[in-house]
C-alpha cells in the first residue's frame, strides 16, 4: 500500500527525516520536502566564512540531489499548515501527506529589539554572514562586542564559539592587543543549558583569552556606538549580535503554535497533539526537567529526524514502534589553536539535565570537520 510523508523544511531534522525514510521504505513511500530555498546550508559554515576559515558557499548544496535517496523536492512557500488535514497550502497548491512532519527551524527576528539590526551585525542569518565578514576585514582595533540580545537561538555555545574564532582571528592580524573583545548575554549564565558548572568552564575559557564578559545583561536598544541594557550600556566600535528567534508565522498563525508559538511534541515520540503530525529540530518545544527549553541544535534535530522516520517507517510496517528518543546528545564547541572541546548532554535527566564538557582536543576538532564531510556525502553525493 503506498502512502505519503509530508515534510515542511529542508534542514538538519527535515533532511534527516527524509534520507532515514527513504532507508526503510520502498520506492513505493512517496517522500515529499517542501522548502522555499533551494540549497541546504551547514551552519557551521557562517562562523568559519566571518574569520577567514572557509566559506558559505562550500558547505552547500542544491536539495535537489536529494533525488538520489528518491525525496521529490519542492521549492515552494508553504503560505498555511493544516494538521487535521496532514497538509500544507503552498505557492503552489496543496499538499496532503498520510503523515506530516514540521521542521521549520526558527527565524531570526532582530526587529523585536530596537537599532539591533541598524547597528548590528547578525551571522545567525545567513544573509548577514557578507556584511559582517566585510566589517571585520576593516576593523582596525577598538571595542568589539559579541551580544546575545535574545533567547532562545540555535546552538546555545556558538556565541563563545565565535567570541572565540575572533580572538584566534584578532591575533592572527596582530589587532588582539589593540581590541576590547567582550561578550554579554541576557540570560542568567553564559550556557544555562549546560548549567553552572559548564557556564563556569566556558568562563574559564573566555578568562584566559582575556575576554570581558557579561551575563544578566538585558538589551532594551542599540544606539550608534552603544548597547543600552536596562541598567547601563556596553559601548562598541564593531557589534556582532544574536538576535531573538522565533517561530516562523506560518507555524505561529497555525493551530500548532503552543503558549509561546513554539509547537509542543511529546518528548519521547515527538508527536504533536494531532495524530500522524510530528515536528522536530528548532521548531518544536519541549520543557526539561528544571524548566528551560530542550536546546535548539542541528546535531539534536538530526537525531530527532531519524526517530520520526523510524516510528512513521515501523508504523507503516506493522512493525513495534522504536525506542523512544532520549533526549542524549553532543555539541561540538571550537576553541582555537586547532582544538574543540565537546559538550555532551543527558537533557531529560532528573531533577536536571548532566552535561560533561572533554577535552578540548584536536581530535575533536576533526571530528567536527568529517561531521560536515560525512553529513554532505551521504545526503547528496560527493
Amino acid at each position: 500500500m503506498s502512502a505519503r510523508t509530508l515534510i515542511l523544511g529542508g534542514g538538519f531534522g527535515g533532511i534527516a527525516t527524509a534520507v532515514e525514510l527513504r532507508r526503510r521504505l520502498g520506492e513505493e513511500h512517496e517522500i515529499v520536502l517542501v522548502d522555499r530555498k533551494p540549497e541546504f546550508a551547514m551552519g557551521l559554515r557562517k562562523l568559519w566564512e566571518l574569520v577567514g576559515h572557509g566559506t558559505v558557499a562550500e558547505g552547500s548544496r542544491s536539495r535537489a540531489l536529494l533525488s538520489r535517496h528518491g525525496v521529490d523536492f519542492r521549492q515552494v512557500e508553504i503560505t498555511a499548515i493544516d494538521p487535521e488535514g496532514r497538509a500544507a497550502e503552498t505557492s503552489e497548491g496543496r499538499l496532503e501527506g498520510d503523515h506530516l512532519v514540521v521542521a521549520l527551524g526558527a527565524a531570526a527576528r532582530p526587529d523585536l529589539v530596537p537599532g539591533l539590526a541598524e547597528h548590528g551585525h547578525d551571522v545567525w542569518a545567513f544573509e548577514g554572514v557578507p556584511a559582517a565578514t566585510a566589517a571585520l576585514r576593516g576593523f582596525e582595533g577598538g571595542r568589539l562586542l559579541v551580544l546575545v540580545a535574545g533567547a532562545p537561538y540555535p546552538c546555545p555555545p556558538a556565541p563563545y564559539e565565535c567570541t572565540i574564532h575572533l580572538h584566534e582571528h584578532l591575533l592572527e592580524r596582530g589587532l588582539r592587543y589593540e581590541t576590547d573583545l567582550a561578550v554579554a548575554t541576557l540570560q542568567p549564565l553564559l550556557m544555562p543549558n549546560a548549567g553552572r558548572k559548564g557556564s563556569e568552564w566556558m568562563g574559564k575559557q573566555l578568562d584566559e583569552r582575556g575576554v570581558a564578559y557579561r551575563a544578566g545583561a538585558k538589551t532594551e536598544r542599540v544606539e550608534p556606538g552603544r548597547v543600552v541594557l536596562a541598567d547601563g550600556e556596553i559601548p562598541f566600535d564593531l557589534l556582532i549580535t544574536v538576535p531573538p528567534h522565533r517561530p516562523p508565522e506560518v507555524v505561529l498563525e497555525s493551530p500548532l503554535a503552543g503558549e509561546q508559538g513554539w509547537i509542543p511534541v511529546d518528548a519521547g515520540t515527538l508527536q504533536t497533539s494531532y495524530p500522524g503530525v510530528y515536528s522536530v529540530g528548532d521548531v518544536m518545544a519541549i520543557t526539561l526537567s528544571n524548566g528551560l527549553p530542550f536546546p535548539k541544535a542541528g546535531v539534536m534535530a538530526k537525531l530527532q529526524g531519524t526517530r520520526v522516520a523510524r516510528a512513521i517507517a515501523a508504523e507503516l510496517r506493522g512493525e513495534e514502534p522504536p525506542p523512544l528518543f532520549d533526549g542524549s546528545g553532543f555539541c561540538p564547541i571550537e576553541v582555537g589553536g586547532g582544538a574543540a572541546a565537546v559538550v555532551q548532554g543527558r537533557w531529560y535527566a532528573e531533577p536536571e539535565p548532566v552535561v560533561a564538557i572533554s577535552g578540548p582536543t584536536a581530535a575533536h576538532a576533526a571530528e567536527k570537520a568529517a561531521f560536515e564531510t560525512e553529513h554532505l556525502e551521504r545526503w547528496f553525493g560527493g
